[in-house]
C-alpha cells in the first residue's frame, strides 16, 4: 500500500498516559444509546430518544467513552440547530445524575457541532468539533468544555478539528496535518504537527490513540458530488503521542464499503469502527500486512451501530440485575399425629364388663385400633405379671370416632364376679401411637 503517513517534524519528548484495560463499547444505534462487551455477548441500552420540552423528540447523535469509565452522550432534535444539543452522563457505576446544554460560543447563524466528540481520560472533560459560520465568515475547530452542567461558554481552539483527546491532550487535524497539543497546554492553541498524512490522497477526519501510546487509528475519506465514496481506516504502531510510527503495522482495516469513526481501546488490543455491515470491533493487527489481518475475527456488534467509543466502563455495573429466583420455603414440618382420645363411661361394673363394654375412641387417622385390657395377677387368682382379660379392635377409614367394644376371653369370664374391685388398665394403639386409661370395677 501507500504509505498513509509521513513523518513530521518532532520537537517534543514522549508523552504516554498509563495503560487502562478495555472493558466495553459505547455506541449509537437508532438514535439510542448502547453499551457492550467487546466480543458482542453482553449488550445494555443506556437510553432510548427523548421527548424534549416542546414535546417533540430528541435522537442520541454522538457518545464518549473515556478512560476512567465515564460515558457522555449528545442528543438533539433532527434537523434543529445544534445549540438545542443536550448531554447526559453515566458514571463508571451506572448511575446518571448529570445533564445539560451542549454549547457554544455565540456570534454565528449556523452553528454544526459535535463533529467528532470525545473525554478526557478522567472523564472531567469533553471535546467537540464545530464548523460554525454566518453570511460571510466560517469557522472550524474544537470546543473544550467540562462534564457538567454550568453555563459557562466553552473554550475554543481555532482551526483544530474532529478532536479526540490523549489523556488530557487534544489530537486533532488541521489540512493533512494531525497536530498534538503541548503538554501542560491546559487546552490552549499551542499545538505542535505530529504525523502528516499528505501522501494518503484523503481528507483527514477523526483520530484516536490508544491510551498506551502505542497505537493510532486515523480515518481518512474522499468525497464526490457531496457524496461520501470512500472511507478508510489506518492502523498505525507509535512509540507514543510525539513520536512517528516505528513500525510493525501500518494498515488499513478491512472494512466493507466505507469505514468511520475509529475507536482504540485503552491497551492497543482492539479496534472498533462502522462500515456497510455495521458497527465492528476487532483485534488489532500487528504485522505490516495489508489490509490488516486481525488478530481476533471482526465482530458486528450492531449491523445499524455507529460512533463506536471504547472506554473503561465494566459493563456489569450497567446490565439490570439478574432475576432472583425465590428459594423454595422450608418444608412445614409435620405435625405430630395425636394419639387416640377415649371416652370412657362414667362407672365400669363387673356386670357392663361381662356383656361386652364399647367405648368410643377418637382418632386422628385411618388404620386399625387395639384394645388390650389387663388386670394384676391377683385378681384373676395368679402370680406375676398383669393378666389380659380381653380385647377389641376397630378399623377407622380416616381421622374421626370409632367404637370398640372390649370381649373378655374364657378364663375372665369364668372370674367376672371376682374381678369386682379390680382397677382394669386398659391400653389403646393405632399405628404406634397409644393411650393407657385405667378404671376400677363397681
Amino acid at each position: 500500500m501507500r504509505t498513509f503517513l509521513v513523518l513530521a517534524t518532532l520537537a517534543l519528548a514522549l508523552g504516554v498516559t498509563g495503560q487502562a484495560n478495555a472493558a466495553s463499547v459505547a455506541y449509537i444505534d437508532n438514535g439510542e444509546v448502547w453499551l457492550s462487551s467487546l466480543d458482542g455477548a453482553q449488550k445494555v441500552r443506556l437510553a432510548a430518544p427523548v421527548a424534549n420540552t416542546s414535546g417533540t423528540i430528541d435522537k442520541w447523535l454522538d457518545v464518549a467513552a473515556s478512560d476512567s469509565g465515564r460515558i457522555v452522550a449528545v442528543r438533539n432534535e433532527p434537523g434543529k440547530t445544534s445549540r438545542l444539543s443536550w448531554f447526559k452522563v453515566w458514571e463508571p457505576d451506572g448511575t446518571s445524575t448529570v445533564e445539560g446544554q451542549l454549547n457554544a460560543l455565540n456570534g454565528w447563524t449556523i452553528y454544526v457541532y459535535p463533529l467528532s466528540f470525545d473525554l478526557t481520560a478522567d472523564g472531567a472533560h469533553m471535546v467537540y468539533g464545530y464548523s460554525n459560520s454566518s453570511q460571510t465568515s466560517l469557522a472550524t475547530g474544537t470546543y473544550v468544555r467540562p462534564v457538567s452542567n454550568s453555563p459557562l461558554d466553552p473554550i475554543s481552539i481555532s482551526g483544530r478539528q474532529h478532536p479526540t483527546v490523549f489523556g488530557n491532550r487534544v489530537i486533532a487535524h488541521s489540512g493533512t496535518t494531525i497536530y498534538a497539543q503541548d503538554v501542560g497546554a491546559v487546552y490552549g492553541s499551542d499545538f505542535t504537527p505530529w504525523l502528516d498524512a499528505a501522501d494518503a490522497g484523503l481528507e483527514l477526519r477523526r483520530t484516536d490513540v490508544a491510551a498506551n501510546g502505542r497505537l493510532v487509528a486515523i480515518a481518512g475519506e474522499q468525497w464526490s458530488g457531496g457524496t461520501l465514496t470512500v472511507g478508510k481506516i489506518a492502523a498505525v504502531s507509535i512509540d507514543g503521542v510525539d513520536q512517528g510510527p516505528v513500525g510493525p503495522v501500518n494498515c488499513f482495516v478491512p472494512a466493507s464499503g466505507v469505514a468511520e469513526d475509529p475507536s482504540v481501546s485503552q491497551d492497543a488490543r482492539s479496534i472498533a469502527w462502522n462500515d456497510s455491515q455495521g458497527l465492528k470491533v476487532a483485534g488489532a493487527p500487528v504485522s505490516a500486512a495489508d489490509p490488516c489481518e486481525m488478530t481476533s475475527p471482526t465482530v458486528v456488534i450492531s449491523p445499524s451501530g455507529e460512533h463506536a467509543a471504547i472506554g473503561g466502563a465494566n459493563i456489569a455495573a450497567f446490565l439490570p440485575p439478574a432475576p432472583v429466583t425465590p428459594s423454595p420455603p422450608p418444608p412445614t414440618p409435620a405435625r405430630p399425629l395425636a394419639a387416640p382420645a377415649v371416652t370412657l363411661p362414667a362407672k365400669v361394673t363387673t356386670k357392663a364388663l361381662g356383656k361386652g363394654l364399647s367405648m368410643k375412641v377418637k382418632v386422628p387417622e385411618a388404620g386399625k385400633v387395639t384394645l388390650t385390657a389387663t388386670v394384676p395377677a391377683k385378681a384373676m387368682g395368679r402370680k406375676g405379671k398383669p393378666v389380659t382379660i380381653g380385647t377389641g379392635s376397630a378399623t377407622a377409614r380416616g381421622a374421626g370416632t370409632v367404637t370398640i367394644k372390649l370381649k373378655l376371653n374364657s378364663a375372665a369370664r369364668k372370674r367376672v364376679k371376682k374381678l369386682k374391685g379390680a382397677k382394669v388398665t386398659l391400653r389403646f394403639l393405632q399405628n404406634g401411637r397409644a393411650t393407657t386409661k385405667t378404671v376400677r370395677l363397681r
